[in-house]
């Protein structure tokens, strides 16, 4: 069971026509790397009806004077922290594409933005503690799931057990340690679950060599999948998120590994 969505599509997907567009302003931007940045969003939602689910996007509607492509960027944090913050999380990367190059170049903090957010990929609100989830992301895909996993870990820490996973495995790969922008924001919060051996995090960088002993030089491979799913024991549920021939490969070996629930969002 699979979802696959496209990022440079000429119009919104996974959201409702009729669902209303929401005005925010960037309330702040932060470079987290060379070519990342992150934005903080403040939705104005008088209302209070603005909702999303774990894993899924905004859509953006820009002005017709900076572009008249509708793009999705991923949200990166809970909807719990929106419910206490305010604000959408979400970490861009650098590109050429229009929207992507707008927001990363020349956006600026006040600035109206129209959003709607959006898509057929997030979490299941009804896993149990009878299943174990396996997060997998490359790059800039690693958005959708770290908002999966703080959803996790805001249910962990609200001690209610039959809602948290037996056991969740996070495997994160970028092309260098600098594009491992999310690895210190959850190792940190995310400690009590590590030191419970109910999370195992995995960090990999693929093009650097780099010369801390918890990040793997290398890409990640069937062995490590199949590592993951041993430990894991439970009933496994896949989410990931990344380049088109990293999920066509993924999922190809976890098939070949008997997991049944594979849920992915191809962004480029």
């Amino acid at each position: 069971m699979s979802a696959s969505n496209q990022s440079n599509r000429a119009d919104s997907f996974g959201t409702c026509e009729n669902d209303p567009i929401y005005e925010s302003s960037v309330q702040s931007i932060r470079s987290l790397s060379p070519t990342i940045k992150q934005f903080h969003l403040k939705v104005n939602d008088p209302s209070q009806t603005f909702r999303f689910q774990p894993g899924m996007f905004l859509d953006f509607y820009f002005p017709s004077s900076i572009t008249s492509i509708i793009t999705g960027f991923s949200i990166c944090n809970s909807p719990l922290d929106y419910a206490k913050t305010g604000l959408i999380e979400l970490a861009i990367r650098e590109t050429d594409y229009p929207p992507t190059q707008y927001m990363f170049n020349h956006c600026q903090v006040n600035e109206q933005v129209s959003i709607k957010p959006g898509g057929d990929f997030h979490y299941d609100s009804s896993i149990t503690d009878r299943d174990s989830i396996l997060l997998i992301c490359a790059g800039i895909g690693a958005n959708p799931i770290v908002s999966i996993l703080r959803h996790i870990r805001d249910l962990y820490q609200t001690k209610n057990s039959e809602q948290v996973p037996y056991r969740i495995e996070f495997l994160y790969t970028a092309p260098t340690q600098q594009d491992l922008v999310f690895r210190q924001s959850i190792d940190l919060s995310c400690q009590q679950m590590i030191k419970d051996k109910i999370l195992r995090t995995n960090y990999f960088v693929t093009r650097d060599i780099n010369d801390d002993i918890k990040i793997n030089n290398r890409r990640i491979n069937a062995t490590d999948l199949q590592q993951a799913i041993q430990w894991l024991k439970k009933p496994v549920t896949t989410y990931l998120c990344g380049p088109s021939s990293f999920i066509d490969w993924t999922e190809k070996t976890l098939k070949e590994l008997d997991v049944k629930r594979i849920f992915y969002e191809k962004w480029w």
